[in-house]
């Protein structure tokens, strides 16, 4: 079909028709998107293929409000939610950078994800709590307040039961659409013939029925995964494997124990790249437990390529992904933990991660230190409560996390630009106005 990428081992027309009427039968909208992230094809609730002008990179319409750098946030997030839906089992339901629940379904051929259902956007709370949010977040540009609170209320509502039925429906559609696989024929014969070189240098370069086995070329492996060289990753890989086709006699059974140990090694060599650990431990059991059915050698050296491919993309594809689920909990854990004493170390426990490591990484995200992120998000809720309740400051400060009133207070001051008293008095319109500011300042 015009201006669709060719997904080895599915059937496109197929699976957009199926796309289609899942859209149309469950009333949201849905894409699909290749194992590299780009976007393929995009339909509406009524089942309506939208034309590439009006399908941006970032299907997520706060992400087209807020600007292009979240649009591509977004699909490295639906990349890793397809990768991390083929690990658990067919589906992934998560948050997108802009809190709108997604859920994702993975395409596999010939035992690869080759593309993936993404299903919604959709909202399980209320759009308030989630402007709120992302406003406590920083993640709405200035002047775009009100086109983000707009478009939140055209995201269809529906509950987490619907939301995990959906997610189901379309894991199973998927894998209704999953099939061997057809490899094409140059590649695979191209690979064959390089091995059989291989196999033919090693019988005219010695006496020795079985030479030794090529660990430095083993380890020349492990670097080019490790390094996201995939030419470089199959080059060596088609030589082991003819090393190891000469020395089993071709016998399945030998070829398929190193193969293992292969596997073994590639994973090893993927994270120390810095893939994601869960996705290569759940891939890993996959996969051994594909290696045990195949007969062919030809089979199991062409598949083996395909994984070491794989290993060789999660080393850059998902090093920065997984950083953006694991700031999403964070910051999920901080708006739902904000009226507690919460500190740097709970939040980084929270996400598993040392208390060192997690403040790089949220400094360098966020593009501010953790303290000031959590004063944010205590103001905000404050300002709120100012505006719409005769609540006591004393008790406001206690309410969004501050024990003391007087740091309370000091602390809004300096974000806000009045004091709490002030703010209130003005019905929430101090805040946004220097001039006012000021004289409010000379006031107090």
């Amino acid at each position: 079909m015009e201006g669709l990428l060719p997904l080895e081992g599915l059937d496109l027309d197929e699976t957009l028709a199926t796309l289609e009427h899942y859209c149309r039968a469950t009333a949201t909208s849905a894409h699909l998107i290749s194992s590299d992230g780009q976007v393929l094809a995009v339909f509406d609730s009524l089942g309506k293929r939208r034309a590439d002008e009006e399908s941006p990179a970032g299907l997520c319409p706060v992400c087209r409000v807020v600007g292009e750098a979240d649009q591509n946030e977004e699909l490295r997030v639906q990349l890793y939610s397809a990768f991390q839906a083929e690990r658990f089992g067919g589906q992934y339901i998560q948050l997108c950078p802009h809190s709108l629940l997604i859920w994702t379904a993975p395409l596999v051929a010939d035992g690869i994800m080759r593309a993936a259902f993404v299903g919604g956007p959709a909202l399980v709370v209320d759009p308030t709590e989630v402007f709120e949010e992302l406003a406590a977040a920083g993640k709405i540009p200035a002047g775009k307040e009100e086109a983000v609170r707009s478009v939140l209320e055209t995201v269809p509502r529906i509950t987490a039961v619907r939301a995990a039925s959906l997610a189901a429906l379309l894991a199973r559609l998927a894998r209704a659409l999953a099939t061997g696989g057809f490899d094409k024929p140059r590649e695979r014969e191209e690979q064959q013939a390089r091995i059989s070189e291989y196999i033919h240098d090693l019988k005219e370069g010695g006496d020795h029925a079985s030479p030794p086995y090529p660990i430095e070329k083993e380890r020349e492996l492990l670097h080019a995964i490790s390094s996201g060289d995939k030419s470089e990753s199959q080059r060596l890989l088609n030589e082991i494997l003819g090393h190891v086709f000469f020395s089993s006699g071709q016998d399945p059974a030998v070829v398929r124990a190193r193969v293992l140990e292969l596997i073994v090694l590639l994973s090893r060599a993927a994270l120390e790249g810095g893939a994601d650990i869960e996705q290569i431990f759940g891939l890993n059991f996959t996969y051994l437990s594909q290696v045990q059915k195949m007969r062919s050698v030809e089979d199991i050296a062409h598949w083996l390529s395909k994984i070491m491919v794989r290993f060789t993309e999660l080393v850059f594809d998902l090093r920065d992904v997984k950083h953006a689920d694991t700031l999403q909990k964070a910051l999920r854990y901080i708006n739902a933990h904000y009226t507690e004493e919460i500190t740097l170390d709970d939040v980084a426990g929270a996400v598993f991660l040392s208390p060192t490591y997690f403040s790089k990484l949220f400094n360098a995200e966020m593009k501010c230190r953790f303290t000031a992120y959590l004063n944010h998000v205590r103001i905000d809720k404050s300002k709120i409560l100012l505006k719409n309740t005769d609540i006591p400051l004393v008790d406001i400060a206690g309410m969004v996390g501050y024990e003391d009133q007087s740091y309370f207070t000091k602390v809004f001051k300096k974000t806000v630009g009045v004091s709490p008293g002030r703010f209130r008095e003005s019905g929430g319109r101090l805040g946004a106005n220097p001039e006012i500011h000021e004289k409010a300042d000379r006031k107090d």
